[in-house]
Parts: structure tokens; C-alpha cells; sequence
């Protein structure tokens, strides 16, 4: 994922730039946080016509700055998939090749920056990467794009708040080992609930629907879907 490393570097320095902007306002929120998601990770090689699926956890962290109505954030997310029986096909410029009773390590990457239009609702970008890597040898499959999404928040109580997101790549390219394959798409839906123990500290719960669509040059293709359940912490620190 190059083209996300790239982008992660430049989004960092203009956090810090804009960060050392809004303390001068003194008009700044950082939030920093972490979440632990259960998910099923399931699929179909077109090639092979076989489907996939395996459990597995993944661990995340998260930072996000707000100033007024603007927001900007980075996501990070890794965790470990076991297929026992079949698993998503490994697949190159010169085919593709089925493997079964292997481990997968699945990491996610987003860059977020939007801005809250309406009172509860915003509207934001996102650079997304994922990466895959196969335990049985070298191969690694990657898929970064931008997106676009919807976010909202709706408070119930002094402590409870309800909140959704919805974000899609349209298009974004593939690449094994480094090497250009193909293109592909992706989609998430996310919504849960927000207790606030005070203005500081804060836990989510949530469900989380993932799906993505890989078309590769060779004329293969393959589904995946990701869908799961979260908990997480933050805490919101205020200049």
C-alpha cells in the first residue's frame, strides 16, 4: 500500500500545521481512541467458484482533530483470519491459485477529513487502504482509493448518543506484491450507540458491514464481505 504511506505522511503534516493553527485559535478537540472488533470475514473466488470464510478479531486505533465544524482523523486496524477450508484465491498478472488451511493478516488504514454541514450530520473524504498477507508465503494483495461518505450523530440524553456512517470507493487500484493487477470497490456501514461517563471519556458499541468487489486484469474476480461487532474507548481532550 505505497500510495497510502504517501498520503499518510502528507495528512500527518498538515494535522501538526493545522493543529498549531487551531490552538492559536484556542478552538481545538483531540480525540484519541481505541476499538476492539469481532468480525466474519467471508467471499467467492470467481475463478475457482469456491466460497471462503473465517472468524477472526482486529485491534484498531484512532485519532481525530475537530475545530468548529471541520474534523480530520486517521484509523488503523489489524487482525489475524484462519481459513480452515478454502480462502480467497491468490491472484497475479499471470492467474490465479487456491489455497486452503491458511492465515491471513488483514490491516485497514483510512484518512478522514469532513465537515459537519448540518447540525448532526457531515459530510467527509477518505483515503482508504487495505492490505492482505497470505502466512504461507510472500504473496501480498493490496487495494487503496478515495471515497466518499456520511456521518451522523444523535444525541438521546445528557449521557446516551446514537451515531452512523456510511462511506464507498467507487474505484480504487489493486496491486500484488507491489505489481498494478487490477481495480476494484468497496462499501461500509457502521451505526451504534455512545455512553458518555463525562465530557472526557467515552465508549461505543456498534455493528459494522463491510463489502468489497475485486476485478482483476487476468478476468478474475472475487467478493468479500466483512461484517461484525465493535467496542470502543476514546478520550476527547479539549484546548
Amino acid at each position: 500500500m505505497k500510495i497510502t504511506k504517501t498520503y499518510l505522511i502528507l495528512l500527518l503534516g498538515s494535522i501538526f500545521l493545522y493543529s498549531l493553527n487551531a490552538q492559536a485559535d484556542g478552538d481545538l478537540s483531540l480525540s484519541l481512541g481505541v476499538k476492539l472488533l469481532g468480525a466474519n470475514w467471508s467471499g467467492h473466488n470467481q475463478n475457482s467458484d469456491t466460497d471462503f470464510s473465517a472468524g477472526g478479531t482486529q485491534f484498531g486505533l484512532n485519532a481525530a482533530l475537530q475545530k468548529g465544524r471541520f474534523y480530520t482523523g486517521l484509523n488503523l486496524q489489524s487482525g489475524e483470519y484462519t481459513f480452515d477450508d478454502n480462502a480467497p484465491d491468490q491472484v497475479s498478472k499471470s492467474g490465479s491459485q487456491s489455497y486452503s488451511n491458511v492465515k491471513i493478516k488483514h490491516s485497514e488504514v483510512d484518512l478522514i477529513a469532513g465537515y459537519f454541514f448540518w447540525k448532526h450530520i457531515s459530510l467527509f473524504l477518505d483515503i482508504k487502504g487495505f492490505g492482505n498477507q497470505w502466512d504461507n508465503n510472500d504473496y501480498k494483495l493490496g487495494f487503496s482509493g478515495i471515497g466518499l461518505g456520511a456521518s451522523g450523530m444523535w444525541p438521546l440524553s445528557k449521557r446516551w448518543s446514537l451515531y452512523g456512517s456510511f462511506g464507498f470507493v467507487p474505484s480504487g487500484k489493486l496491486e500484488a506484491n507491489n505489481e498494478k493487477i487490477g481495480s476494484g470497490s468497496s462499501a461500509a456501514i457502521e451505526f451504534g450507540s455512545i455512553f458518555s461517563f463525562n465530557a472526557s471519556n467515552r465508549l461505543t458499541l456498534g455493528l459494522k458491514q463491510q463489502s468489497r468487489t475485486y476485478k482483476f486484469d487476468s478476468g478474475d474476480q472475487q467478493e468479500h464481505k466483512m461484517n461484525g461487532i465493535f467496542l470502543g474507548y476514546s478520550h476527547l481532550f479539549l484546548y
